[in-house]
């Protein structure tokens, strides 16, 4: 038995928002994909599987793992923060720095 297929089978493995999931092979696939932590190979993954599914449940479920491979908006707006407060204080000491002495 191989470790995705481990991880498709064995409840302990899978991330407790697709305990629900619909039972499809390839939306197994993808989330023992987001168990393994490779979410490039989810997003496009799952992008595919919504757009070919003709079950909704499936289409769902595959929606819902690309919005959880997305950024936390929150971090995006600290590292925004954090880059703006760096710009800013490298910009005051270039203008009000002084060479040493």
């Amino acid at each position: 038995m191989t470790h995705s297929e481990k991880t498709a089978n064995d409840p302990r493995e899978i991330p407790s928002f697709a305990r629900s999931f619909p039972r499809d092979p390839e939306l197994d696939a993808l989330v023992a994909s987001f168990a393994r932590g490779d979410y490039a190979a989810v997003r496009s993954g799952a992008r595919e599987l919504a757009s070919k599914s003709s079950d909704d449940e499936v289409k769902a479920a595959a929606r819902t793992l690309v919005v959880r491979t997305q950024p936390d908006p929150t971090a995006k707006a600290l590292i925004a923060l954090a880059t703006v407060l760096l710009v800013v204080l490298s910009a005051w000491w270039i203008v009000h720095g002084h060479a040493p002495r």
